[in-house]
């Protein structure tokens, strides 16, 4: 049983955190070990989860953390620009980031996937994905061959085609991106768009077919 801390207590926390519990529960109905001793969150407003039927306490703040022995760390934040700021600060710290994965996504066992991701029950991920350090696939359908870059997030039924999404995207729930499409680096879709040409870095795109707004 490995200790794990979550990283943020917002929104995206959550979601990790029952990925977690919801792993723990699938092992022991199998009569497995859990495989999570979840320690708790460190999130700067400390009461981030009251109110939340989440037992597990915030330890602390994000800012005045230090590992303490060989816990291991899920990031559990969504918006890229902030998750990549702070996963660079964290891994100077020593903190060591896993992958949460749940037991309740379809997930190819052959994609190939960097350190701190994020896939949420009811994702589908398929064969000869490559997904980026601390990508959030959440709720999403990626298809075979498609390549997510570090720090990217999708959103709820995002569906990904064999595209190429690089660093630093946000992809609002049910935006589609179609077949051999590139969305350049720290672009944003924007929700219910369908990505049909080549996003260039750094613009927001929304509509069918997608264009620039900004």
């Amino acid at each position: 049983m490995q200790d794990v801390i979550i990283v943020c207590a917002g929104s995206y926390g959550k979601e990790a955190y029952w990925v977690l519990h919801e792993n723990n529960r699938q092992a022991k109905l199998k009569g497995l070990e859990e495989p999570y001793n979840i320690l708790g969150f460190i999130n700067d407003k400390l009461d981030a989860l009251d109110g939340y039927d989440i037992n597990e306490p915030i330890l602390g703040t994000i800012q005045d953390w230090y590992p303490k022995g060989d816990e291991k760390y899920v990031m559990g934040l969504g918006t890229p620009k902030d998750k990549k700021m702070l996963a660079e600060k964290l891994m100077a710290r020593g903190f060591q980031f896993i992958n949460a994965v749940s037991d309740l996504a379809n997930v190819s066992p052959d994609i190939k996937m960097g350190i701190g991701c994020l896939i949420t029950m009811g994702s589908t991920v398929g064969c000869e994905v490559e997904l980026g350090d601390f990508t959030n696939i959440n709720g999403s359908m990626i298809y075979s061959g498609a390549k997510i870059g570090s720090y990217s997030t999708t959103t709820g039924f995002t569906v990904v085609e064999n595209a190429t999404v690089k660093e630093g995207v946000y992809i609002g729930s049910k935006a589609v991106i179609t077949n051999g499409c590139t969305v350049g680096a720290w672009s944003q879709v924007a929700v219910g768009s369908v990505v049909t040409e080549d996003v260039r870095p750094g613009v927001t795109v929304f509509g069918m077919p997608a264009q620039e707004i900004g």
